[in-house]
């Protein structure tokens, strides 16, 4: 379970905190953008993993060869306008995770739970993979449902933007979780959504539906995530 951990880890990096605008375009524009952002995600999951590279280096290479395939499929499907970016967005991440669970099965190696040095248990590592996600993701989440309607041929397949606005719902998700997981009413989680709530009710239709959206996926994504890491917990 920690050589899992720490493979996802590296991912959620990868794949969100480390792939700017810039590399998103060129990713969706030919194979050296699919590459560099694989050997990105590969850096980032030997760095989560730093301390046992010794033992677990065939599942870091591993883990890059297979993002870079799954992203060879799931580029092309991503750009063509008949399919949903959001449908789309959901299987490729569900593709990265199996490939993960197949490679951490597939090629076991002794390591601890913890990053960089710092030991954790295996609820404390999953808690840890659980804010990571809910801060990178969600807006990621909210961005292609809010697109999914898009009409086909109305130009460039959008990219969002890292402004403040992202920020806020980065931190919104992060604390949310937390209170979540820590506090011992796991629903109060859920009111740290409220203030953007209320600023959306009296909002202008577009922002107002922007932020209705941003908290919907937020509270969605928090929820499945507390129940993944609550099942985590009691496993260990």
């Amino acid at each position: 379970m920690a050589l899992f951990l720490r493979l996802l880890l590296g991912h959620i990096l990868g794949d969100f905190a480390f792939q700017p605008g810039r590399l998103v375009r060129a990713k969706r524009t030919g194979f050296q953008g699919q590459a560099l952002h694989a050997a990105i995600v590969t850096a980032c999951t030997a760095a989560a993993l730093v301390g046992d590279l010794d033992a677990a280096w065939p599942a870091v290479l591993a883990a890059g060869l297979a993002h870079l395939a799954i992203e060879r499929v799931s580029v092309p499907a991503r750009n063509t306008a008949a399919h949903s970016g959001l449908l789309v967005f959901f299987l490729d991440q569900g593709l990265h995770v199996l490939s993960l669970v197949l490679i951490a099965l597939i090629l076991p190696a002794p390591v601890e739970p913890g990053v960089l040095g710092v030991e954790m248990s295996i609820a404390q590592l999953a808690l840890l993979d659980a804010v990571v996600t809910a801060a990178l993701m969600g807006s990621i989440v909210a961005f292609e449902a809010r697109t999914a309607t898009r009409a086909a041929g109305d130009g460039a397949i959008p990219v969002l933007r890292f402004d403040l606005a992202r920020a806020y719902g980065m931190a919104e998700r992060s604390v949310a979780l937390l209170v979540g997981v820590l506090s011992p009413f796991p629903a109060a989680g859920l009111a740290v959504f409220v203030p953007r709530v209320v600023y959306a009710i009296a909002a202008p239709p577009e922002p107002r539906s922007r932020h209705l959206s941003e908290a919907a996926a937020g509270a969605a994504l928090c929820t499945v995530l507390w129940f993944l890491v609550v099942a985590l917990s009691w496993r260990a």
